[in-house]
């Protein structure tokens, strides 16, 4: 990653220039002799400097005629600039102070033809690995392949995933079915309640059964 600093101009005679602060010091007017030269009467010959100063960039007013602001504020002194900031030179000219990082781009090596055929066998060997075999082939082997579900009865394999509480419950259902209430409803039926039960019934009332 590479620190860039930079001036863009945002009013004067040349909009949208973009100045690289990539000397130590660099200085701003209306002669030639200045790096950056703003060709303008409210500019000063030796109008101001940019300088760095443990690792940071400063500007300077070098006793300009029309003054030197940063972000609105007239300065007197070396102030250390921020990102951002607009620096008015006189009353027309600003420029904008712009920090940024930019990320270099890593040079990527071309793939040759040979390495890509290396790649291409590799791909084929991972695929023999894995097992995987066309459409086609899958197909053959499930019709080959019996199915275990169709193997089973239906009714078993209902029967294997029924709870085992259902289970015991329909069991001591037909346990009562078959061995009480058939029982009853077949002495029900042919009236045999004093064949079987006419001790008992003479106990609780005599002379119910003869």
């Amino acid at each position: 990653m590479t620190l860039i600093n930079k001036l863009i101009m945002k009013s004067g005679p040349e909009v949208g220039k973009v100045i690289h602060l990539e000397k130590d010091e660099v200085s701003i007017g209306r002669e030639l002799i200045n790096d950056l030269i703003i060709s303008d009467p409210e500019i000063s010959r030796k109008h101001a400097r940019i300088f760095t100063k443990n690792k940071n960039l400063y500007l300077e007013d070098l006793k300009s005629t029309n003054g030197t602001f940063q972000s609105g504020k007239k300065i007197t002194k070396p102030v250390e600039l921020k990102n951002g900031d607009l620096l008015t030179l006189g009353k027309g000219i600003v420029l904008e102070f712009v920090s940024e990082i930019v990320e270099e781009n890593p040079v990527v090596e071309p793939l040759s033809v040979e390495k890509k055929q290396e790649g291409t066998k590799q791909v084929k060997k991972v695929s023999d690995v894995t097992g995987r075999q066309p459409a086609s082939t899958k197909k053959t082997d499930k019709q080959s392949k019996p199915s275990t579900k169709s193997d089973a009865p239906l009714g078993i394999e209902k029967l294997r995933n029924t709870p085992t509480w259902v289970i015991v419950l329909v069991i001591v259902l037909l346990f009562l079915l078959i061995f009480c209430v058939l029982p009853m409803l077949i002495i029900e039926w042919t009236d045999q309640w004093c064949n079987f039960f006419g001790a008992f019934f003479n106990q609780i009332q005599p002379g119910v059964c003869p």
